[in-house]
């Protein structure tokens, strides 16, 4: 029994023996001097900060319209009958062209028939007129002479005297004189021709039927000048003045036509909170009314700014600044933004400005500029 216990007192001392060494030995174990992680350049693109004076270019889309749209009416009665061109859809006129003709052969017939009675009653009255207003009659037999029943009348002499007005009066001259000028007038109105270039839009009538004053006979659109209808944000609007030039796109940016600013609305739309701006186009090759346009506006020049890219813009209103290759966080003023860039003030000159966005910025690396 003594020698078991024995046995076991000295194994127990061995072990313990050994933690005890262990322990030393641990304890004299120096630690491991930690290594230092190298230091990472991150190059980053940045320019320096430099105020200019930059053209503000307002960009906006909106539908193209011709700047007429007029529905011709025949204001005599008639049958309609073709002019210059064909009475059809889609034909193309020019302006002063006879786009129509209300033919009826009674109402000329009738007019000149006028004329012949009024040549007569001048007749009458010469010999009247050389007696009691000798200063007149020239002017009255020179009148006389040159009336034509083939052409319109000539202007009529002026009355000199209150008694040579009531003379003609009495005589019907003067009212025969203006009844013929109002019959030569709704003659002019058998023949309807074209206000401005353009073509027509709507044929209502066919050539061959029989017309009255009042009558629809067609809508004609104006070619040679539209107008574009974009909206403007109001930020955006007091870069905009009347006569500033435009350019204007279609869709795909494979044609351009040159524009001006005509007017500017003055009524806020309340669901965009836009106002309309009116760019005047001139008709050319490829426009059409109802094209979906871009128009790009070039408006005033803004003073003292920057261009930076938007998408460098963090929280609203701050960017990233070099300062001794260190990252500095500081606040800007947004002058104008524009589709991919904004203007800027609000940093010192000279400044290094990061113009590329940063994702997670975190440690204390050193930043280079790569131009």
């Amino acid at each position: 029994m003594k020698r078991k216990i024995w046995i076991f007192a000295i194994a127990a001392g061995i072990v313990l023996a050994g933690v005890v060494v262990m322990f030393v030995l641990f304890s004299l174990k120096k630690e491991p001097k930690p290594t230092p992680k190298p230091q990472v350049d991150v190059y980053v693109k940045a320019e320096t900060v430099q105020y200019k004076d930059l053209q503000a270019v307002v960009s906006s889309s909106g539908r193209l319209h011709a700047l007429n749209e007029v529905v011709v009416s025949s204001e005599v009665t008639g049958r309609l009958s073709e002019g210059d061109v064909p009475f059809r859809n889609g034909q193309k006129f020019q302006k002063g062209q006879i786009l129509a003709e209300v033919v009826n052969p009674e109402f000329p017939l009738g007019l000149k028939a006028r004329k012949s009675r009024f040549l007569q009653s001048l007749a009458v009255i010469l010999p009247d007129l050389r007696l009691d207003f000798p200063d007149s009659f020239s002017r009255w037999e020179s009148f006389f002479e040159n009336i034509n029943i083939e052409k319109p009348l000539p202007a009529m002499p002026e009355p000199q005297s209150s008694k040579e007005r009531i003379f003609l009066a009495s005589r019907n001259i003067i009212s025969d004189y203006y009844s013929i000028l109002a019959d030569q007038a709704r003659l002019e109105k058998h023949q309807i021709r074209a206000p401005f270039t353009g073509a027509f839009n709507n044929i209502m009538q066919d050539p061959g039927v029989v017309v009255n004053p009042g009558s629809q006979l067609a809508t004609i659109v104006r070619t040679d000048v539209y107008e574009l209808e974009v909206p403007v944000i109001m930020d955006e609007v007091r870069f905009i003045s009347v006569g500033d030039s435009v350019q204007v796109e279609n869709d795909n940016s494979s044609a351009a036509w040159k524009g001006v600013v005509k007017r500017i609305g003055s009524v806020v739309n309340p669901s965009s909170q836009a106002v309309s701006v009116f760019v005047s186009v001139p008709g050319s090759y490829g426009l059409f009314d109802g094209m979906y346009l871009t128009a790009h506006l070039y408006g005033s020049k803004v003073k003292d700014v920057m261009e930076m890219p938007r998408n460098a813009v963090f929280n609203n209103n701050h960017v990233y600044v070099l300062e001794e290759m260190r990252l500095i966080e500081k606040p800007i003023e947004i002058v104008k933004r524009n589709d991919q860039t904004l203007f800027l003030r609000g940093l010192h000159e000279g400044e290094e400005l990061v113009v590329e966005p940063l994702l997670n910025v975190t440690g204390n690396p050193i930043y280079k500029i790569l131009r």
